[in-house]
């Protein structure tokens, strides 16, 4: 079985993290639906899945032996119909995902079947034909790069669907605590029983991750899952190291302060690698805290900012004592009680 899916991550637009009581609000988008809270380690809320139903295609990768091909697709496309699972994801109470996955299966019969076939399979697309698996994987991880996607499976339209329903509540007040990109993580993992476990992480660019994944039998929802965990951390890192990156460190000890000290209250707390991961799941994690080293490159950052943070409160007290010294009647003396 192939399992694949894409993640949006991104700041929520609120000055502040959202209480359990309104993430619970804020997060339920199915009506008679509830949602799933967590406290431990970190605060975590999500939807309830809602389903899409889909009747479209997937590329294809290329045929074993051979090179990709180019942007004009000749390795061609295979059409899949059944239905997607999305939900939205919050990570204390700040963090907001809107992830959307599906599980590709073989169909017992060679033809398009009525829309209950699937109804009664959710969260599964069958493709009308063989299934080759190896070629779907590596055509969905690289279908970005196709000139044509009008006919594709859009699972990130999917995954936005819900990201944005939820920045429409009314409870917030779109002023977040600081300016920062969103990243996409397109993934796909290859479930069979006695499979070798694999992982692959890869940044495409500035905005676009994609994450391969060989393991046992494990339900997709529990991947996508694993995935979301992976992509809120990949987050992190991009928005602390860029954070950094703009704070003219060693130029203005005024300006770093002020840019590095939201990190401080909203961020830097929230690292809580594999806490939602399965445990099946767990040499995902060890494998790319090996290398790599994504532990080991979020406390270097941490211990930056910090510093730098520390630095910059030192030097704004020194400089307020110095004008104190220097201005001593602007110090008011404390007056005794009759």
């Amino acid at each position: 079985m192939l399992v694949i899916g894409e993640i949006h991550t991104g700041l929520l637009p609120h000055s502040g993290p959202l209480t359990p009581e309104q993430a619970r609000g804020a997060m339920s988008l199915a009506v008679g639906e509830g949602v799933s809270q967590w406290a431990r380690p970190v605060a975590h809320t999500s939807s309830a899945p809602i389903l899409h139903g889909v009747d479209c295609r997937l590329p294809l990768g290329p045929k074993p032996g051979k090179r990709y091909a180019d942007a004009d697709g000749d390795n061609g496309s295979v059409r899949v119909v059944g239905t997607v699972s999305s939900r939205a994801v919050l990570t204390g109470g700040h963090l907001l995902q809107g992830s959307a996955w599906t599980a590709i299966e073989p169909q017992d019969r060679p033809r398009r079947m009525p829309w209950s076939y699937y109804l009664a399979r959710p969260g599964r697309i069958y493709p009308i034909g063989k299934l080759q698996q190896q070629r779907l994987l590596d055509g969905f991880l690289r279908a970005d790069v196709r000139r044509d996607r009008s006919e594709f499976l859009d699972t990130g339209a999917i995954a936005r669907h819900p990201f944005l329903e939820v920045q429409t509540r009314q409870i917030l007040d779109r002023h977040p605590p600081f300016r920062t990109a969103s990243t996409r993580l397109r993934w796909a993992a290859v479930v069979e029983p006695n499979a070798e476990p694999k992982v692959r992480l890869r940044l495409v660019d500035a905005e676009r991750r994609s994450l391969e994944l060989n393991c046992g039998l494990i339900e997709p929802e529990a991947v996508a899952a694993a995935a979301e965990d992976l992509a809120v951390h990949e987050w992190l890192l991009t928005a602390v190291d860029s954070r950094i990156s703009l704070a003219r460190v060693g130029q203005d000890a005024k300006y770093t302060f002020r840019t590095l000290r939201p990190l401080v209250d909203h961020l830097l707390h929230l690292w809580a690698p594999g806490a939602r991961t399965a445990e099946d799941l767990q040499f995902a994690w060890d494998a790319l805290e090996r290398q790599p080293g994504l532990t080991h490159q979020w406390n270097t950052m941490v211990e930056r900012v910090r510093g730098q943070v520390d630095y910059g409160a030192a030097d704004l007290a020194d400089r307020l004592l110095s004008i104190m010294e220097q201005h001593p009647q602007l110090v008011q003396r404390e007056v005794e009680p009759d």
